[in-house]
């Protein structure tokens, strides 16, 4: 420990202090965690900081990129390894993976999906899943990400680019808000009934925005018989009626020339499904129980402005006169005030709001998906909450994040480049430390629910969790292969925009793992592919399993005093097999399994 404490003082020291347009101009990853390392560390009052062991790094970076623990093989061979890049080659190994890909595209199915206002969701969830870890597979461009989430169109059951406007129902004033809070950091939905509270944001600039997004329809797939086939179209022809062209029919129909028509006069006609249907209550405005002339030809569709329906134009409501149409407001983005030229279709709307919201003009694109990431891997942020940034808070370390930011840019919005920066940084490799103040203090946060369930499956030593495993309950609009991940998530997912320090453990959570059944027949040793079986065949002393079990659930070797405990308390078990049993149980509810250290 003293050695690593030294060799971060030097390293910090021998390190140039630079400003962020010179950070900017960083040719590599290494050069650029160096520079941010010294940005945030220079106004430190902490005067070193510890590195973790190699062990330590292996499991952290493990779960970071990959999503799942180093297996005691990875954890031995990392551990031999004398190159002094092992750390760099690691991170590039498990970027390169298929694992990396998985575990990145469920988090950004949590971010999106998890504050989804469509019942139906979950129906475009395994496509999202798939063509998010395609994306991220291929490393593709995060603006081009970005752009396919919001321009998308076509069948929502094999196009995963279609779930952000799917999971909102084509509701353009979702759509809207939450792009602005995924992309950008914005949360200017606070704005759409009055002026934003304390940003600068005018309520006009928020409906401007949801302008963008109107001609977006979801709709059931005209192409397919099924009933949960859907897809997202555009809407951009009007639904307005031509009061000329009913002229000739309804003076035919008006017997009387009274100028109203009855519900007698209209059997037999075109008007008789009127009275039949619900479109009568929007067309007898005055609900006389007849319709007169001037009504029918002046009535809109009940759909004309209906959200997630498709309108060509979005109306701002008049919240004076809730029944009014509203104003009229075209679109027009709130940073950098760019307008858009009029009576654009949904295709040209939407792929200006993408444009202008990648833009590398826009410099909240990349500020969010760094201070998005940075958070993710190091447990603090430069903006919290990580999705309510703006001109009006104040980041942490702006010189930092400004410089992160450019890099990002400048790399052409490379994912894996801005993963491999941050995990590069010394203040990534700290050790456990919950005494300190600002990016220097880091204290264990908890497993996304992926994390922690491929954790369980790994250790336990199974691919899958069977469905009776978990304490959730199927969904109606669940889909997907591992249906026992799925219901896992139901106790023990959340936002990963969420604050790590303001999740707390539940009982359910508690309860299933300490008395499940099924958790206890997955650990008991009698099965020839348990955990404590397959460890038992490869070494002898009960000192060699403990250590182990330690190596296979938390990624380290036990301690001197942890070792002897293990072992007494094997020696006072009814068995071996019994005592091994409740030392695999209490390592699997330890917060140390549970938590990213």
């Amino acid at each position: 420990m003293k050695n690593a404490r030294i060799f971060a003082i030097l390293w910090i020291a021998l390190s140039p202090l630079v400003s962020a347009s010179d950070a900017s101009d960083a040719s590599s990853a290494s050069e650029l965690a160096r520079q941010v390392d010294r940005l945030i560390l220079a106004g430190s009052e902490e005067s070193y900081i510890s590195i973790v062991d190699d062990a330590a790094f292996l499991r952290r970076v493990s779960l970071d990129l990959a999503g799942r623990p180093p297996t005691p093989g990875e954890i031995t061979s990392f551990g031999l390894d004398p190159s002094p890049s092992r750390r760099s080659d690691i991170v590039q190994q498990l970027l390169g993976s298929e694992d990396y890909a998985a575990n990145w595209s469920r988090y950004w199915r949590d971010a999106i999906f998890l504050r989804a206002t469509n019942v139906r969701a979950g129906l475009v969830r395994p496509a999202f899943e798939e063509w998010m870890a395609d994306n991220l597979s291929e490393n593709r461009p995060w603006d081009a990400i970005v752009t396919d989430l919001l321009t998308a169109s076509g069948p929502v059951n094999d196009d995963g680019s279609t779930a952000l406007i799917f999971v909102h129902e084509g509701e353009a004033q979702e759509i809207a808000a939450e792009a602005s809070r995924l992309f950008m950091g914005i949360q200017i939905q606070c704005a759409n009934c009055h002026d934003h509270p304390w940003d600068r944001w005018k309520r006009e600039q928020f409906h401007e925005l949801v302008a963008f997004f109107p001609r977006v329809s979801v709709r059931r797939d005209r192409s397919s018989d099924k009933m949960t086939d859907y897809e997202v179209v555009s809407v951009d022809r009007s639904r307005s009626r031509r009061p000329e062209v009913s002229d000739f029919l309804l003076t035919r129909i008006d017997r009387n020339r009274d100028r109203f028509i009855s519900e007698a006069e209209s059997k037999g006609t075109p008007l008789q499904r009127i009275f039949a249907g619900q479109a009568k209550q929007y067309i007898d405005k005055n609900g006389d129980g007849r319709l007169s002339v001037e009504e029918i030809k002046t009535a809109q569709p009940p759909n004309a402005n209906r959200p997630g329906q498709g309108s060509t134009e979005h109306y701002m409501p008049d919240l004076s006169d809730p029944g009014s149409e509203g104003d009229l407001i075209h679109p027009s983005f709130f940073v950098g005030e760019s307008s858009l030229r009029k009576q654009q279709d949904d295709a040209s709307r939407r792929s200006a709001a993408a444009n202008l919201m990648t833009s590398r003009s826009n410099s909240w694109f990349a500020r969010a998906i760094v201070n998005r990431m940075w958070a993710e891997l190091t447990g603090t942020a430069f903006y919290l909450p990580i999705d309510d940034m703006g001109p009006d808070r104040t980041a942490e370390h702006q010189e930092a994040l400004d410089a992160l930011s450019k890099g990002f840019v400048a790399s052409n919005h490379d994912l894996k480049w801005l993963l491999e920066t941050i995990t590069s940084t010394q203040l990534y490799q700290r050790a456990i430390n919950t005494s300190a103040e600002g990016f220097v203090r880091l204290e264990p946060t908890k497993l996304r629910s992926d994390q922690f369930y491929d954790a369980l499956c790994r250790t336990l030593n199974v691919t899958s969790l069977p469905l009776r495993f978990t304490a959730g309950r199927r969904g109606p609009y669940s889909r997907g292969n591992d249906q026992g991940r799925q219901q896992f998530a139901a106790t023990f997912g959340f936002d990963p925009s969420t604050p790590r320090d303001e999740l707390t453990g539940s009982i359910p959570q508690a309860l299933f793992l300490m008395n499940s059944p099924e958790l206890h027949n997955f650990i008991r040793a009698d099965s020839a592919n348990s955990t404590i079986a397959r460890i038992s065949r490869q070494v002898l002393t009960d000192e060699d399993v403990v250590s182990e079990l330690y190596l296979t659930t938390v990624g380290r070797e036990p301690t001197a005093r942890e070792v002897s405990l293990c072992i007494k308390h094997i020696e006072q078990s009814p068995s071996r097999k019994e005592g091994f049993e409740d030392v695999l149980w209490s390592l699997l509810n330890s917060s140390e399994f549970q938590s990213k250290s």
